[in-house]
């Protein structure tokens, strides 16, 4: 299997909007995690309507998008559908390809589930359901970097899930990380060894990612990004298998407590992927007598794109959909963008890109 990186995602309309804008398919596209979140409700037309139309996006594209609901709580209104969030999920996604594609419909499942290493008896038998709807592959997904009884627990999923041979894919997930830790890459190692041998030597991703919770300052800055440097130690520590590269894009690992209701009033930032790095650029809003000045938020985007646009850093504006609509946002360009999505869809539609292009010594 040819080595494939992997990108994590939250249900968030800048998130979805970068994979409705992916480039032509000339080169395969990184897998795609999207973690389920309260705010998507059953039978709404923002958030589900934009999921689902990037689950049909990446399934046309022959990459049925991996969706992992473990963020969701007990009281999630999708968490409550009958059959539970993948029965219903399953249907949403399907029903709509056959909309889109009629008899062209691919031969391929709408998703693929994602489930964590310690999933419920009750868990497990929702993904069964699926398999006898459709068969599938399935996602394990692996917080703890212990190893004890894998082999057995890695049976027991695969028994009550009735999955085929061969069609389980691991995922190690460190979440945050700031450095490279060098007990923590043992740990990853050594369960990257172990799910190797049990799996095979192409279905293990070590995922992980560096974005800060929170902005500070508005210098520009260009920092490491140790998610890179530790899977290249721990993928370069497991003989005989490769150990595929995951992270979350341009957003912290964690989800954020949802903000209070009203206006929110952020200042405009970007974080661009480069080989090994990300830049961090960020603007202040400009304040009359406390207020933010209206408009001021395109206008400091504006000065963001003009920055980034001249560094020699920057891939041009044929590099993807992102890197265009930043050229567009310069002073005189004909896009404006004033607010956190259209932000965040630029910068994860450029490392979409990255990912794509960039062979594993220059991620």
């Amino acid at each position: 299997m040819s080595f494939r990186p992997l990108i994590a995602m939250k249900s968030k309309m800048g998130e979805f909007d970068s994979l409705l804008h992916l480039g032509d398919g000339k080169n395969s596209t990184p897998r795609v995690i999207i973690e389920l979140l309260d705010s998507v409700q059953p039978e709404g037309r923002g958030l589900l309507r934009s999921l689902v139309l990037a689950a049909v996006e990446l399934s046309k594209r022959g990459d049925p998008a991996w969706i992992d609901p473990y963020l969701l709580s007990s009281a999630a209104a999708l968490a409550q559908c009958p059959g539970g969030p993948f029965e219903y999920l399953d249907n949403r996604i399907e029903n709509a390809l056959h909309e889109e594609l009629g008899l062209f419909v691919p031969d391929a499942p709408a998703f693929v589930p994602v489930i964590p290493a310690s999933a419920t008896d009750d868990r497990l038998g929702s993904v069964a359901m699926l398999q006898e709807h459709r068969p599938r592959d399935i996602v394990v997904r692996f917080r703890d970097l212990g190893t004890a009884q894998l082999g057995e627990r890695l049976r027991h999923i695969a028994r009550l899930t009735h999955l085929a041979d061969n069609a389980m894919h691991a995922v190690i997930d460190l979440g945050h990380v700031e450095n490279v830790d060098p007990q923590q890459v043992g740990l990853a190692m050594s369960l990257a060894t172990a799910l190797s041998d049990h799996l095979g030597p192409a279905s293990t991703t070590l995922l992980a990612g560096s974005t800060p919770a929170t902005r500070n300052g508005f210098a520009t800055t260009v920092r490491d990004r140790p998610e890179v440097r530790i899977w290249r130690e721990v993928a370069s520590g497991v003989s005989d298998a490769q150990i595929h590269y995951g992270d979350y894009g341009v957003v912290h690992p964690r989800t954020s407590a949802p903000a209070a209701p009203g206006p929110r009033t952020i200042n405009p930032y970007l974080f661009y992927t480069v080989p090994g790095g990300v830049i961090a650029l960020r603007r202040q809003l400009d304040r009359d007598s406390g207020k933010v000045v209206e408009g001021s938020a395109g206008e400091a985007f504006s000065d963001i794109a003009d920055e980034l646009v001249a560094r020699p850093e920057f891939a041009g504006s044929s590099y993807s959909w992102g890197d265009r609509e930043l050229a567009g946002c310069r002073r005189g360009g004909s896009r404006t963008a004033s607010t956190v999505s259209r932000w965040v869809a630029m910068a994860t539609s450029h490392h979409l890109e990255h990912l794509t292009r960039r062979p594993p010594d220059e991620l």
